[in-house]
């Protein structure tokens, strides 16, 4: 197979394969880095709002993340049996904590959601880059 030119915007083949010029590959890293960056950030924030769901909906959904996570010891059945059943009951005595926790867990989500717009901004203005020239 005759080799083209290597001239500035044309692709250069060996073989079967064309070799892309290196501004290509790192948008196209910087596009997969993305990709890769999105993913836990959309499901912690996914994990975040079930924080809003009744407490029923909260343990049920912490029980099915044992079976999809990889397998530790959890020591805390053993060492303290009903520790969610007492974080509960101080939750509920104590209304200021109960503030605090939520607008802590307003201020990550606030702040995760910022982190999603800025690295898909990112994405977009990557691929958008590319396909301007």
């Amino acid at each position: 197979m005759p080799r083209k030119s290597d001239a500035p915007g044309t692709d250069a083949r060996v073989g079967p394969h064309v070799i892309l010029p290196s501004d290509v590959r790192t948008k196209i890293a910087k596009r997969a880095a993305c990709l890769v960056l999105l993913i836990p950030l959309v499901l912690f924030e996914m994990y975040l709002c079930t924080a809003f769901l009744p407490m029923q909906w909260q343990r049920a959904i912490n029980d099915s993340l044992l079976d999809i996570l990889p397998k530790s010891h959890d020591w805390t059945p053993i060492t303290h049996p009903l520790l969610s059943e007492e974080i509960e009951s101080v939750l509920r005595e104590h209304v200021g904590l109960r503030i605090t926790l939520f607008a802590i867990t307003v201020a990550l989500l606030l702040g995760n959601a910022w982190l999603i717009r800025q690295v898909w901004r990112f994405s977009g203005r990557t691929q958008t880059s590319s396909e301007n020239r």
